[in-house]
């Protein structure tokens, strides 16, 4: 298929592909999309994004079309999820090339003046396994809810596991978009990432999981699902005026007093009574939590805490979530064996030992402890590999250079250090003496003086 940025407005140029909401409080996110359009239409996602959504745009945010310069975007893809201009750009054209009209539903767009962006999205993808099994055996379309995008949400509220964020495989973190992607695989190895029997392999994970994380992820998808029904967009004067109302009904004013039940700075609780600044998701859940509100009532409704009776045990149920979790299970060989296992891994695949202790649900210095050498061993492979890439890295950016020039010098036009690194993938490798002096060689070929 040739996809090109010209379309008649009078039928959609790219499929209307159906939104997808196969569970309760799980719509789909926007990343989710364009990788089953991209798949829908027999394309990769770098194709369909340089050549039919990047014409479409209104800002730049590429250098060119050309697949190459993606890799800023593919780094900075969470922030489609979002409320910013790159996600509304994306939304536009994608409404104009599909005819659909509701893909902010697909991000937060709808709680830009609500949601603080810092924090508010985690940078690689989560996923629960089990919900990736149980669409392929009721074949079901796999895609990715907007629900597992929000850094707060830990657990899946369907099957209360912690959300995977490693693959199991070759243990590497997974962006939200890349070259070549397909929802539910792996785009590093290229394994399937739904597991039947995840569940058991978490019991202990399962038994840490607080009731504050699963009301977490809950509530937040509860606000995600009723984000189209709603009448206006939500501002942050509702969320001052609810803030204002709690701290004087619920504590009479005294803002240390609410500070303190909510285990936050007096400062911070100040600075929201009075607008000065606003609160972040984790806060938003933090003050719903503790007044046994929704966070759908609580930016939307107006709200009356005359019945809220403080206990002793619910007044720090918040601040439960900032304390040490309780103790896994630490269990010797099953830790040895997974390090073990990751040592023989090809060189270009060894995971950190953060990402294994993420994977067995344990502290990294826990393990780091009880097997040294193992871990020395993990470090020392992934700093040879880091090397050799690193040369690699070199290498390609000596060529690079040397055809820049060549480019720069057929146009007519003298080929200076500025002008060639414009033309680089990594200018500032510019500054290593291997690079340098293949630029110097270069100019020396085609007869150029060479400049210090």
């Amino acid at each position: 298929m040739n996809l090109s940025a010209n379309y008649s407005l009078s039928f959609s140029y790219l499929y209307q592909l159906p939104l997808i909401r196969s569970e309760p409080y799980q719509p789909e996110c926007l990343t989710s999309f364009v990788t089953r359009l991209a798949e829908a239409h027999c394309v990769s996602v770098s194709q369909l994004i340089s050549k039919t959504i990047t014409p479409q745009l209104e800002k730049i945010f590429l250098k060119n079309a050309s697949g190459r310069d993606l890799k800023s975007l593919f780094n900075r893809s969470r922030a489609l999820n979002a409320h910013g201009i790159m996600a509304e750009d994306f939304i536009q054209a994608l409404e104009r090339l599909t005819l659909h009209g509701n893909l902010s539903f697909l991000t937060l767009s709808t709680w830009k003046n609500v949601f603080i962006f810092k924090g508010l999205l985690r940078d690689t993808k989560a996923w629960c396994p089990l919900c990736y099994q149980k669409w392929l055996i009721s074949k079901q379309e796999i895609y990715e809810p907007l629900l597992w995008t929000i850094s707060e949400v830990e657990i899946c509220h369907i099957h209360q596991t912690p959300l995977q964020k490693y693959c199991p495989h070759c243990f590497r973190e997974i962006p939200w978009l890349t070259w070549h992607i397909r929802l539910g695989y792996c785009s590093n190895c290229g394994f399937w990432l739904g597991n039947s029997s995840y569940q058991q392999h978490n019991t202990t994970s399962l038994l840490n999981s607080s009731s504050w994380d699963l009301w977490i992820a809950e509530t937040v998808g509860e606000l995600l699902a009723f984000t189209p029904n709603l009448s206006s967009l939500p501002t942050q004067t509702h969320v001052k005026q609810a803030i204002f109302k709690a701290i004087n009904q619920v504590t009479e004013g005294n803002i240390a007093a609410f500070s303190t039940l909510l285990n936050t700075p007096k400062n911070t609780v100040w600075g929201w009574y009075n607008g000065k600044n606003f609160p972040s998701l984790q806060a938003l859940l933090q003050i719903s939590y503790l007044l046994k509100i929704s966070l759908k009532d609580f930016l939307t409704q107006e709200l009356d805490f005359f019945n809220f009776i403080p206990s002793s045990n619910s007044l720090f149920l918040v601040s439960k979530n900032k304390q040490r979790s309780s103790c896994c299970v630490f269990d010797e060989n099953q830790v040895e064996i997974a390090l073990s296992n990751a040592l023989a891994q090809p060189i270009n695949l060894v995971p950190s030992i953060q990402q294994i202790a993420s994977n067995l649900g344990l502290n990294r210095r826990l393990i780091t402890r009880h097997f040294p050498d193992l871990c020395k061993a993990l470090v020392t492979k992934r700093r040879q590999y880091q090397h050799i890439r690193h040369l690699q890295t070199i290498d390609r950016c000596c060529e690079e250079v040397q055809e820049a020039t060549r480019i720069l010098y057929q146009r007519g036009e003298y080929p200076t250090e500025q002008s060639v690194a414009l033309l680089l993938s990594k200018p500032s490798y510019l500054r290593y003496k291997q690079v340098r002096k293949a630029f110097q060689q270069a100019r020396h070929a085609l007869g150029l003086m060479s400049q210090a």
